[in-house]
């Protein structure tokens, strides 16, 4: 009989030991399978478990081919096999191990964790002790013998069953304090999630009025944290959206406002809610000697009765934070109420309310106040006709003297066609003689829209508001925020304004289609060593060169949120951010937005690649409190970014589960 090749020699050479039981570590013709084995260890630990399964097959297969069995071949694969919840695959290859090597404790733990995921805990249980009966006491992995054996018996055993329950439960473990604490931070629908769990969590939940004090009807997505950081990005927020937001029945508004009783800090009405006359009454019913906020939905269907008898109950109340943004129906007679407060509140939410005139807002604060200001920190009119009359008259009265948050956008058209009578303001405003700000400690200013003149209806009232903006001095002052987005009307002397006083202290940004904003605007200045921005936003400002764009970008350490789509950010540009993720792990960029940019896809893959190996580092790193991760590129519309490069800058990014956005 012909007999080729290996076989021939071995049949030429009997008294050689057969090579049906050789290891990995025997000859250096297994050095392939060896690597092969090694790269699958590798995608294993960085839970890559697609790729580690297909290294694994090529080593078992390559085995095979050398007539090698080894165990250690089977253990890794069907604990792949398992992490990817194949288990008949898995339960397969832990069985050929066992079958090898019965002394692998590897092989009994994954046999038995497939046999109890897979319902079987009684058969997971005899694998079990039969593996504690062939594995050595020595054997690394007999302790995780002894705990999954332990962990079945508790689970098997109904002597033990109660027992093993409560000793388990946070409630019954944790202190009674820590655990409010915790329940505090859950929203509406999480607590009653959390009231299903069992009878002892419903009762304290229920019978624990602090928990219910501040209820949130509106959980933070990825979406809206996109939005609050990047608000002139909305690319990404449909797909990054995790469910639409549904207003809450009125009956779990009204069990919320019921089970508070006393210890209410934050009156709530969910967005687009209709509050029924028995919600109306369960509020009103509730005592207040902690109330500190009352915060109206947005589209919350309240008549201007309701609004006012909810404004009177809250008067002796210690209330610093009302919030009516688009509540229509709040007029003069509803800021008379809120302006008996005084120097109690310190923040004042008006959008929308078109019905409140600015000049009945200031006489109803003068006829309250002892002195000439008031106390208020935070006031929001966003798409409200009266703001160039708050800007005037704050200029020459002093009721808002304190304000550090100013949010005057208009993000709706139809406001600039009830803007009337700027004119005869305007000349008033001529007259006066403006020695300091009206705003001395304004620390955030937002005016998204005011610069705007594509958008507006009324386009010569826009032209007047944005020549307000800047006789109002508001920009003289040392800002930590400033958004403006639609800046196409801004002028070069008010771009120079700004800039030149604030830069160095700006820690957000946001400053879009700004066509004033140049090369010289940003050298007004000598460039600070280090700039505290960390939000930055200038897309669509196409008058930044690339040399004026890596100038600042290589000033500012501590960036999170970048977005430089329609602007001439190059390779240069790019390479300093990658430059950034390599020296720094105190601070990391977080979402990188290079939408229709001259970069390339080299520097592309470059800065994925960075950001790759650092989060490897942290999250292998003992000492890092938090792991950093890119949670968004976007290298859209980019010609010199191939299909190829995105293929693997993907590839490079799944271990961190980056949202890539590209056309290819």
């Amino acid at each position: 009989m012909f007999v080729a090749g290996r076989k021939r020699k071995q049949a030429a050479e009997p008294n050689q030991a057969s090579t049906s039981h050789r290891t990995l570590s025997t000859s250096a013709p297994l050095a392939e399978v060896h690597r092969w084995y090694v790269l699958g260890r590798e995608n294993f630990r960085e839970r890559q478990y697609r790729n580690a399964l297909d290294y694994y097959n090529r080593a078992v297969a390559l085995a095979g081919n050398e007539g090698i069995r080894d165990a250690k071949l089977y253990e890794a694969r069907a604990h792949t096999l398992y992490k990817l919840r194949e288990f008949t695959r898995a339960l397969s290859d832990a069985k050929e191990a066992i079958r090898i090597n019965a002394h692998s404790s590897a092989g009994y733990i994954c046999m038995a964790s497939i046999l109890d995921d897979s319902g079987r805990p009684k058969v997971a249980l005899e694998v079990v002790e039969r593996g504690l009966s062939q594995v050595d006491r020595s054997a690394p992995d007999y302790k995780d013998l002894q705990l999954l054996h332990s962990s079945l018996s508790l689970r098997l055993d109904p002597t033990y069953e109660l027992e093993f329950e409560s000793d388990f439960d946070p409630i019954r473990r944790l202190p009674t304090d820590l655990v409010v604490m915790i329940m505090r931070l859950l929203d509406t629908r999480m607590l009653y999630i959390c009231r299903s769990v069992s009878t002892r969590w419903l009762n304290l939940i229920d019978n624990t009025p602090v928990i219910w004090s501040k209820p949130c009807y509106l959980v933070e997505s990825p979406a809206r944290t996109l939005a609050r950081q990047l608000p002139g990005y909305s690319k990404a927020q449909k797909r990054m959206q995790q469910r639409a937001y549904r207003a809450p029945p009125d009956a779990v508004v009204q069990r919320v406002f019921e089970k508070s009783q006393g210890s209410l800090v934050v009156a709530t009405v969910p967005d687009g809610l209709a509050v029924s006359a028995k919600v109306l009454k369960a509020l009103l019913a509730c005592r207040r000697p902690n109330l500190a906020q009352i915060a109206f939905g947005r589209a919350s269907a309240l008549k201007s009765e309701s609004i006012y008898r909810i404004l009177s109950w809250c008067l002796p109340a210690m209330v610093t934070d009302i919030r009516l943004p688009y509540c229509v129906q709040v007029g003069d007679e509803e800021i008379k109420v809120i302006a008996k407060l005084g120097h109690k509140l310190r923040a004042l939410d008006i959008s929308g309310c078109i019905r409140v005139s600015m000049k009945r807002l200031f006489v109803a604060w003068n006829s309250v106040l002892v002195d000439a200001s008031t106390g208020i920190e935070e006031l929001i009119i966003n798409d409200h006709p009266g703001i160039a009359e708050l800007l005037i008259y704050s200029s020459k009265l002093r009721h808002f003297a304190k304000l550090r948050v100013l949010h005057a956008a208009i993000r709706d058209q139809a406001v600039f066609a009830m803007v009337k009578n700027l004119g005869p303001l305007l000349g008033y405003f001529r007259q006066m003689q403006i020695t300091q700000a009206p705003f001395p400690d304004l620390r955030e200013l937002n005016i998204d829209g005011l610069w705007d003149t594509t958008l507006s209806a009324h386009r010569f009232e826009s032209t007047r508001l944005s020549t307000l903006l800047g006789a109002c001095r508001l920009f003289s002052c040392n800002l930590r925020r400033f958004s403006a987005l639609d800046s196409s009307a801004a002028s070069h002397d008010q771009m120079q304004s700004l800039f030149s006083q604030n830069l160095s202290s700006l820690q957000q940004l946001h400053l879009t289609r700004a066509t004033a904003l140049d090369a010289q605007v940003l050298a007004v200045g000598p460039m600070p060593v280090s700039l505290l921005l960390v939000s930055l936003d200038l897309s669509g400002c196409v008058g930044v060169p690339p040399q004026a764009l890596l100038a600042l970008v290589s000033c500012c350490p501590r960036l999170t949120h970048v977005n430089l789509s329609q602007t001439a950010a190059d390779n240069y540009v790019l390479n300093q951010l990658t430059e950034s993720v390599n020296t720094s792990d105190a601070s990391g960029i977080e979402v990188l937005v290079l939408d229709a940019t001259d970069v390339t896809g080299a520097a592309v893959r470059d800065f994925a690649a960075a950001c790759s190996a650092r989060y490897r580092r942290q999250r292998n790193s003992q000492h890092a409190k938090r792991v950093w991760r890119l949670q968004l590129l976007d290298v859209d519309n980019c010609a010199g970014v191939g299909g190829d490069a995105v293929a693997l800058t993907r590839d490079l990014l799944s271990i961190m589960s980056t949202l890539v956005l590209a056309a290819i």
